[in-house]
């Protein structure tokens, strides 16, 4: 079967949940090749240095809540962002057993990166370049988002939680 981006036809007649459906699972999809390729992250993982981000030191444990996982789960994402330099664990000194997260140097720099490119706002096709269409693009996609997700704003938007607006992020891994 031939990939829906190669018969417009059949895209002109799906339905319109399911355009969203495909699209955002394609945009998924480039944005996880896009960190990879270009900032040696997964998704999880830059959660996760959000989430340190925002947290300070956190106990692997609070991440994991932060993160609707189990710690279990998430020693792999630490494991990797800690070979990889974007993070580092101390043992906490007044109990052993907890162990302490935090941001390195590069991580800073990474999630700096990160920041400034999720906050640019590029257009993503020809029609969000257009103000107007952008405008009833987006008043769309949040009327589409506030009624799945039961107008939960402090899951789906950090700022709601953060009223600076200095760090994205802030969902599940």
């Amino acid at each position: 079967m031939e990939p829906p981006a190669h018969r417009p036809d059949a895209l002109r007649q799906a339905p319109t949940a399911r355009l969203v459906s495909v699209a955002g699972h394609l945009l998924d999809q480039h944005w996880g090749r896009y960190l990879a390729e270009h900032h040696g992250l997964t998704p999880a993982g830059m959660r996760v240095l959000f989430i340190l981000a925002r947290t300070e030191d956190a106990t692997h444990r609070e991440v994991a809540e932060h993160c609707f996982v189990r710690p279990a789960t998430l020693t792999g994402i630490v494991d990797t962002l800690e070979r990889d330099g974007f993070v580092v664990r101390r043992r906490d000194t007044t109990d052993r057993r907890s162990v302490q997260l935090a941001l390195t140097d590069k991580g800073r720099e990474h999630l700096r990166r990160l920041t400034d490119l999720i906050h640019s706002d590029n257009p993503l096709t020809a029609v969000d370049a257009d103000p107007a269409k952008k405008a009833v693009i987006r008043e769309f996609l949040t009327e589409l988002i506030m009624a799945m997700s039961d107008g939960e704003d402090s899951r789906l938007n950090p700022r709601v939680q953060d009223p600076d607006g200095t760090t994205p992020g802030g969902g599940r891994c």
